[in-house]
């Protein structure tokens, strides 16, 4: 298995697959994310060693820590370093959150999502 990392024109949901090429990471991808054939674009990252349980789709935290990927920001957006390369993830789940909260701070709710309030600054 393979580790790769997909993106899109938007970047809005930009992450790893693991997959056993780009071709079927992209596939994967476009098929879970709603997006049209052709759409995504994966790369190799890296290979799977044999001794890291891996299947087809969104590799979990523990999986990247196997492979010795280090977070740098594992927060509503992750931020993940490989080999000396970032990857930061699509910011869309990030942002609806963010409104959701602002939603919910106004009708006295607090931020149930947990999300910073934006600076004004």
């Amino acid at each position: 298995m393979k580790l790769c990392w997909v993106t899109t024109a938007d970047h809005d949901e930009d992450w790893f697959i693991v997959a056993t090429s780009p071709e079927e990471a992209s596939k994967f991808h476009e098929n879970m994310e709603g997006y049209d054939p052709g759409e995504a674009e994966a790369e190799e990252v890296l290979y799977i060693s044999e001794n890291v349980s891996a299947e087809t789709g969104w590799p979990s935290d523990e999986l990247l820590l196997a492979v010795d990927a280090n977070f740098l920001i594992n927060d509503q957006s992750r931020v993940v370093e490989i080999a000396g390369r970032k990857f930061c993830e699509g910011l869309l789940a990030a942002t609806i959150d963010e409104i959701n909260d602002d939603i919910f701070e106004q009708s006295c709710e607090g931020r149930l999502n947990q999300t910073r309030k934006p600076s004004l600054h």
